[in-house]
C-alpha cells in the first residue's frame, strides 16, 4: 500500500502528495513567531491522526469541531488488486459526520460497492492488507495500524496505553512472522485468570451469597446432609399407607357437605314457619269480625235508604264471600305449617344420622395418621435432598475456582511449550529481525549495544524487548521504538502481513540527539528504498535545522521534504487552512 495524495473537501485544506521513500512533511517556524505561539495547530499530527481515520480509526476529540462537521477527508492509495498481480489506484474518503459509513472507489475487491460501513472497511483492510486468518481475534487491523502509523510513543511496543501486553505480544508476534493463533491463547489464559481474581474477590467481599470457597466445610455440611437424607429414605420405605385412608376422607367431605346443605334446608324452613305465623296473627279475630259486620250493617243502612233491597242483598253476599276467603287462607297456611314442622322433623332425624356416620368416619381418620405422617415424610426427603443437591454444587463450584489456579497453570505451561515450539519452527526469519536490530542500532550508537530480546515468558505471553544499553532515558527509548517499528515494519512487509508504509510524527525524535536523528532518517529513506516501502515523517522546521547542522552534513533533508509546507506565519498556514478550537 501506498499513500500518494492526502485532502478535503474543505478548499482551505492543504493538500498533500507524497512519493516513495522517505517523506518529510516540514512545518516551517518563522521568524516572527513568539516564545508563546503554539504550533499544535499548524496540523503535523493532524495528518496522522487522519490518516488513521480514513484507514478505520475513530474520529479524533478535536475534529469535533463544529467548523468540521460538514467535510470529508479523503486519501488516494494504491492498493493490492484481487488478482494479485497489481495495485489498484483506490480513492477513500470518510466523512466528519456520520462516521459509520466510508466512500471507497477503484478498488477491484469491492466491486461495485462503493458506500460500506466502517465495520466492513476494517474487515476488508484486515484480510486484504494485513491478512490477518479470519479464526484469529488479535492482533486486530487498528492495533497493526497503531504500530504502523504511531500517535503513542510512551511503550515501543504497545500501540495505546490501555493495549494490554498479551495483545502487544500477539500484535509484535504477528509482524514478525508468528502464528497468531498460537500467540492469541495468552488472551484465554489471561482471561481465565482475570475470572478467577474476580470471582475470589466477590466471594471474599460477599458478593456471590451462599458461596464459600472452604471446601474442607462444604464437605463436612454435605455429608452430614446426605445422612439426614439417606435416613429419611429409610424410614419412607418402611412406612405402610392406609389404603382405604383417601375414600374415608372423601366420605367425611361428602357427609359434611350433606350436612350443610339439610341445615340450609332447615335455616330457610325455620324462616318460613316464622313468616307463617306471623301471618295466621295477623289475621282478624272474631269479635273484630262482629264490630265490623255491625259498622257495615250501620252503613248499608243509611244507603239502605236509597236502595234499599239492592245494597242489603249485596252485603249479605259479600259478608259470605270474605268470610269464607278467611277459613280458606287460615286453613291454608295451617296446612303448610303443619308440613314444614313435618320436614323439620325429618331434617333433624336425618342430620343426626348422617352426623353420626360423619363422627365414626373423623375418630378413624383422626386414629390413623399415617397419610399425613407419608406425605410430611416425603416433603422432608424432598427438602433433604435440595439440600443434598445445592451443597453438591456449591462443592462443585468451591473445587472449581480452587482448581483454576491448576488450571491456569497447566495452560500457561502448554502455551509456553508452544510458543518456544514456534520460535524455533521460525528461528530463521527471527533471527534476521534480531540482527537488523542489532545493525540498526550499532548504526545509531557506536558506543552503545542494541538487542531484541524474544522469548516466552512466563506467563506464557509472548514477550519482546527493544534493548539499547546504557542509560534508559527518554531519548534512548524513542530510539529503541524507532528501530523496532522499522525491524516490524520490513518483517511484516515480507512475510506479507503489512502495507509497506510507516508513519512517524515529530513526537518521537522530540527527545533524540540531532546527531542520533540524522541517522534515524538516514536509515529509514535508505531502507525504505531498500524494501520499497513509504516512510513518512512530521518535523519542525527548527529541529530540521539542528539536524542537519549537528550531523555535520550527513543528512541532507531538501530530496525528501514535501512539496507542500505548514507553516505558523498566519493562520492560514496550518493544515487546515485556519485555526478552530
Amino acid at each position: 500500500m501506498f499513500l500518494s495524495r492526502l485532502t478535503s473537501s474543505d478548499p482551505r485544506f492543504k493538500t498533500l502528495r507524497f512519493r516513495e521513500g522517505l517523506n518529510i512533511l516540514v512545518a516551517e517556524r518563522t521568524d516572527t513567531s513568539q516564545q508563546g505561539d503554539s504550533r499544535n495547530s499548524i496540523g503535523k499530527t493532524s495528518v496522522i491522526k487522519i490518516l488513521r481515520y480514513l484507514l478505520g480509526g475513530d474520529l479524533p476529540p478535536e475534529f469535533k469541531a463544529s467548523e468540521l462537521t460538514d467535510h470529508t477527508f479523503t486519501a488516494t492509495l494504491a492498493l493490492p488488486a484481487k488478482d494479485g498481480d497489481r495495485d489498484d489506484e483506490v480513492t477513500v474518503t470518510r466523512a466528519v459526520s456520520p462516521t459509520t459509513r466510508v466512500q471507497v472507489s477503484g478498488w477491484s475487491i469491492t466491486g461495485n460497492s462503493t458506500d460500506i460501513h466502517v465495520d466492513e472497511w476494517r474487515e476488508l483492510l484486515s484480510h486484504n492488507i494485513f491478512r490477518i486468518p479470519s479464526d484469529a481475534t488479535r492482533p486486530t487491523a487498528g492495533q497493526l495500524w497503531s504500530q504502523l502509523i504511531r500517535t503513542f510513543f510512551n511503550n515501543p511496543i504497545k500501540g495505546h496505553q490501555s493495549e494490554a501486553d498479551w495483545e502487544s505480544g500477539v500484535k509484535i508476534g504477528f509482524m514478525l512472522g508468528l502464528s497468531p493463533e498460537i500467540l492469541g491463547k495468552a488472551g484465554d489464559v489471561d482471561r481465565l485468570t482475570k475470572q478467577g481474581k474476580a470471582i475470589r474477590a466477590a466471594v471474599r467481599e460477599g458478593a456471590i451469597t451462599h458461596l464459600s470457597l472452604d471446601e474442607s466445610a462444604i464437605r463436612a455440611q454435605l455429608a452430614t446432609a446426605r445422612r439426614h437424607r439417606d435416613r429419611a429414605q429409610g424410614d419412607l420405605r418402611g412406612f405402610k399407607v392406609d389404603e382405604q385412608y383417601a375414600d374415608h376422607q372423601q366420605e367425611a367431605d361428602k357427609l359434611s357437605a350433606s350436612i350443610q346443605k339439610l341445615n340450609d334446608e332447615a335455616l330457610a324452613l325455620l324462616r318460613r314457619s316464622r313468616e307463617i305465623d306471623e301471618a295466621i296473627a295477623d289475621e282478624v279475630e272474631t269479635s273484630e269480625q262482629d264490630e265490623l259486620t255491625a259498622k257495615l250493617s250501620r252503613v248499608y243502612a243509611e244507603i239502605g235508604l236509597v236502595l234499599p233491597n239492592t245494597v242489603s242483598r249485596r252485603y249479605d253476599e259479600v259478608r259470605a264471600f270474605h268470610e269464607s276467603v278467611v277459613r280458606n287462607r287460615r286453613s291454608f297456611l295451617e296446612q303448610e305449617l303443619n308440613s314444614i314442622r313435618t320436614r323439620l322433623e325429618a331434617i333433624h332425624s336425618e342430620r343426626s344420622s348422617l352426623d353420626n356416620q360423619r363422627s365414626q368416619i373423623m375418630l378413624l381418620l383422626n386414629e390413623t395418621v399415617a397419610l399425613d405422617t407419608f406425605l410430611s415424610l416425603q416433603r422432608d426427603l424432598a427438602k433433604k435432598e435440595s439440600d443434598v443437591a445445592d451443597l453438591e454444587r456449591r462443592l462443585e463450584a468451591a473445587n472449581s475456582i480452587s482448581t483454576i489456579s491448576d488450571t491456569i497453570k497447566l495452560r500457561t505451561a502448554e502455551l509456553v511449550a508452544s510458543v518456544r515450539t514456534e520460535l524455533n519452527e521460525r528461528n530463521d526469519s527471527l533471527v534476521e529481525s534480531i540482527s537488523l536490530f542489532g545493525e540498526l542500532g550499532a548504526e545509531i550508537y557506536t558506543d552503545r549495544e542494541a538487542s531484541l530480546l524474544i522469548s516466552p515468558t512466563p506467563k506464557g505471553l509472548l514477550g519482546v524487548e527493544p534493548r539499547i544499553s546504557g542509560d534508559a532515558s527518554v531519548g534512548v527509548r524513542s530510539v529503541e521504538t524507532f528501530i523496532l517499528d522499522i525491524v516490524c515494519a520490513i518483517a511484516a512487509i515480507k512475510a506479507g502481513r503489512a502495507p509497506r508504509i510507516l508513519v512517524h510524527d515529530s513526537h518521537l525524535f522530540d527527545a533524540i540527539d540531532g546527531r542520533q536523528v540524522a541517522s534515524c532518517l538516514n536509515i529509514g529513506a535508505r531502507l525504505a528504498e531498500q524494501h520499497n516501502f513509504q516512510y513518512i515523517v512530521t518535523l519542525n522546521s527548527d529541529f530540521l535545522a539542528t539536524v542537519e547542522l549537528q550531523s555535520d552534513g550527513a543528512f541532507d533533508a531538501d530530496p525528501y521534504i514535501l512539496d507542500t509546507r505548514l507553516t505558523d506565519e498566519t493562520d492560514a498556514g496550518g493544515l487546515f487552512g485556519f485555526r478552530f478550537d
